[in-house]
Order: structure tokens, then sequence, then C-alpha cells
């Protein structure tokens, strides 16, 4: 039997791969905190032939959540892989892992490739080989890094940007930020997290835009808008001031959280109608999300007060967009200044870090 800890919505794919080998799939519920989880993986330790954990759910510390896996480990006799989409393999908490002997990983991001993933480490492919050779992945750190690259990692500024349901004008608020960093005389990027493939319909709508299919860019209103999934690295190496991430809507099951998080700046956006609200609800009382801003869309001008205090303890980071009928015409500066202050190019040619206002991780 094949356990996958944490949501269907993100393990269905091991259902197949049960299928195929003719075995069954459960589910343990998912959780913030590992230990709420052992005594539900206990009940399965007769039947477990292999242990998927989903580590992308917690918010314990790297530390607890080896040791818990560990323990489980020698508990239960059964292998265990561990789902790790949104993880580097040099990542505190993989490569802890990897040091203790955990060898099994789930780091492709397609559906096709998690289910071939799932099946090379029931087959011990991994185990034997490693993942150079099938997916380019190496858990050895680079020794020497080059003083240009680490120059520009420093200078290279990160913007994540999420919905809390579809249609809320996330893509818009992205691009809008774009428009004001490039305002400010500043080189920035919006990148496409996600697979609602805008970029490529803007390149199929409109006449006048560049598509370079190769590097997986578009060109448009003097925006470049990236949509490959494989050429992320590249486009990290690039001279950009600033990257835009637009990550889509945070419920979705491919939605990278642990990539959003590592954003320098992490925006919100959301919406004030009562299906929407229920949404926002559950995001700015989420754990994870405690240093973010939030941006309301469509919200009449008689809400505003109403949801200042409702947003309670988050209102001094929370900000209202004015309608944008046209993401590509750049309106609306204010609330982008208070969330992201700069100084011109201009005015400001030399120093590039520390202008972010950041906040308080506690909130």
């Amino acid at each position: 039997m094949i356990i996958f800890v944490g949501t269907r919505e993100r393990g269905f794919f091991c259902e197949d791969v049960a299928s195929k080998i003719d075995t069954a799939c459960e589910y343990v519920e998912a959780n913030i905190h590992i230990d709420s989880q052992v005594k539900q993986i206990m009940d399965y330790k007769e039947k477990c032939e292999y242990l998927v954990f989903d580590i992308e759910q917690y918010a314990d510390d790297a530390e607890v959540i080896i040791d818990w896996i560990l323990k489980i480990r020698d508990a239960v006799n059964c292998k265990i892989i561990i789902y790790a989409v949104s993880y580097s393999p040099l990542s505190e908490l993989v490569s802890g892992l990897y040091e203790k002997g955990i060898k099994n990983y789930i780091f492709s991001s397609y559906l096709s490739d998690k289910k071939e993933d799932l099946e090379l480490c029931i087959n011990g492919y991994f185990e034997n080989f490693g993942y150079e050779d099938k997916r380019g992945i190496s858990f050895n750190a680079e020794e020497e890094q080059s003083e240009d690259e680490e120059n520009r990692k420093t200078l290279t500024k990160t913007i994540g940007i999420a919905g809390s349901i579809k249609r809320m004008g996330t893509t818009t608020q992205a691009l809008q930020i774009v428009k004001y960093l490039l305002f400010k005389g500043y080189k920035a990027a919006y990148y496409e997290m996600n697979n609602h493939k805008f970029v490529e319909a803007v390149a199929d709508a409109y006449s006048d835009v560049d598509k370079d299919d190769i590097d997986g860019v578009v060109k448009y209103q003097k925006v470049d808008m990236y949509y490959k999934a494989d050429k992320l690295k590249e486009v990290q190496n690039k001279d950009y001031d600033f990257i835009v991430y637009d990550f889509g809507v945070y419920s979705d099951h491919d939605f990278n959280k642990v990539s959003f998080l590592e954003k320098d700046i992490q925006i919100f956006v959301v919406g004030s109608k009562p299906d929407e609200f229920s949404k926002t609800y559950n995001v700015i009382k989420n754990n994870f999300y405690n240093n973010v801003f939030y941006i309301f869309n469509f919200t009449s001008d008689t809400e505003k007060k109403d949801l200042l205090e409702l947003m309670e303890d988050k209102s001094e980071y929370t900000f209202f967009a004015d309608t944008a009928k046209d993401p590509f015409t750049f309106g609306n500066p204010e609330i982008y200044e208070k969330m992201i202050p700069l100084s011109s190019v201009k005015e400001e040619k030399v120093e590039k870090r520390g202008f972010f206002r950041r906040r308080n991780k506690n909130g």
C-alpha cells in the first residue's frame, strides 16, 4: 500500500502508480505539524509499503521534521519517499534528510514526471543511480561561485504575488507592479509561475508582440514576460533589478508555496465580497503568511473602512487597488510606492540595496 501524507489534491498521482503495481493508496490528513500525524501514520504500519511525505505542508523547523521522519522510518517497516516539488536538494530540510539516509525524492512538477519519479523510487533506481542522469539534480553544492553571479544575486530583488481566488486580478496587479518598477527606472520582468498560460494568450491576441520560443519570453508594451518553467534559472541569471513572480491562486494544487515565501516581498490579491472574503480570511489567519501585503481588488469606497477593521493587525499592510481595465497601462502608483518604496534611478544610481521596508517576521 502507498500512504501519502498530505492532501489528496496533491497526492492523487500516487493512485495511478498504486493501480499499476496492484496495490492500494490511502491518505493521512495534512497538518502543519508532523507530530499531529504520527498516530494516523502508525495505524497503517501493518499495511504500508511506501510512505510518501509531502514536506511542503509543514511549519515545523527542519530539524523537527527530520527527527520525526527518522523516528517513523525506524518504527514502520516501509520505504520513505519525500515529495519535495518546491524544494531545492540543497535546502536545509532535503539535504538534512539525504545525509540521514533518506534517498528517495519526487522533485518533478509535471504530472507524468511525478508518476515516473514515484515508480523509480519504488523500484530503487534513485537509491542506486542518483538523480543526475534522469533529472539533472545533484545533492552536492557548487564549491565555487563567480563574483559576478554573487553580485547579481545580491542586487536582484524578488516579488511574489498570489491571489485568494481565481479571476481576482492577480496577473493585472503583477503587471502593474512591473510597470511601476519600469516607471521608476529599474529593469524588471514578469515571470509566470502558474499554468494559466496568460503570456502565450497575449502573444496570440496582439500583433505587435515580440515572442522568443527559445528563451520563453514575450515582450509587449515594454514588459518582458517569461512563461517557460524550465527557463527559470536562466531568467534569474539575467541582469534584472527585479523579477515579479505571478504564482496564480494559492489554493491551486501546483501553487509553489515554498518559492512564494522565499521572495523579498510577498503580496496577496484578495476580494471583499462574502464568498471572496472567506478565502481572504483563510489567508490572513494562515501561520505561513505573516510577512505579506494585501491588495483588495474591485472594492467600493463604502466598504474600505469596514474591511480595514476586519483586517485587524494586518490593516496597515492592506491596500485598495483602482480598477485597471488594461493591465499594461500603469495607474494607481500610490499603493505600490507604499509597498515598494523606491527612489527613481536618476535619484539613486548607486545604492540599490536595503530599499525594501522589510516587516517584522511576526507580522
